[in-house]
């Protein structure tokens, strides 16, 4: 893994993937974990840290480039449109962890994933979510293309075109336990101020969630 000053892109993990992995106690054992939408590895760079085997999915050639530079070759980097459903993939998962993914999915398209997970994750596996809610300042700001979701006018976020459906907290919490019957569940909030193209940007509203699986 390289040296913080050379790593490309993110360099540290989600704070609230930090808390997950700790609160959870993931620090005092290892397995192996899969992180879907993995960007350049900043997430997974906590796990390979503390000795997880680590497998990466992401449609970007480009991130999974850097990734590769900034963790090298032990994870598995895996080039996949997850819109399109899961990938083949080996074996079972301790963990799996999806912190920027579900928002840019349809409902039918993250439904599919979550189901997929299914026989994706080991007996008793540990699951995080995060993404974003229906009180997030971007959700109406587009074109609707289903209930909830919509194709994003939001050129300050450099989604502008991109497909964004939004939750509330017990619409995310229903698919969850319908899809996986995710069980000793954690809920947290995370509204907090931005700045995006030299602007701050309000109101971003995300919901995070982690639990296990049967």
């Amino acid at each position: 893994m390289r040296a913080l000053p050379e790593i490309r892109g993110l360099k540290y993990p989600d704070e609230f993937v930090v808390r997950h992995f700790f609160k959870r106690g993931l620090h005092t054992r290892k397995g192996r974990v899969l992180e879907l939408g993995c960007g350049v590895g900043n997430n997974l760079s906590l796990y390979l840290t503390y000795g997880w085997d680590c497998t990466g999915v992401d449609l970007d050639a480009g991130a999974l480039a850097d990734a590769r530079f900034n963790l090298g070759d032990a994870p598995a980097w895996v080039q996949a449109d997850l819109s399109a459903g899961l990938p083949p993939l080996d074996g079972r998962f301790d963990a799996v962890i999806i912190p920027n993914l579900l928002c840019y999915l349809t409902l039918a398209q993250a439904r599919a994933v979550l189901t997929g997970l299914k026989t994706a994750m080991a007996p008793g596996a540990e699951l995080f979510v995060r993404t974003r809610l229906v009180d997030d300042y971007r959700y109406g700001r587009g074109v609707e293309e289903e209930a909830d979701g919509f194709r994003l006018a939001t050129p300050e976020t450099g989604e502008d075109g991109l497909f964004n459906r939004f939750y509330t907290p017990a619409g995310l919490v229903e698919l969850l336990v319908e899809t996986l019957a995710l069980t000793d569940r954690t809920e947290l909030a995370c509204r907090f101020d931005n700045i995006q193209s030299g602007r701050r940007v309000p109101g971003n509203s995300d919901l995070v969630v982690w639990g296990s699986v049967p």
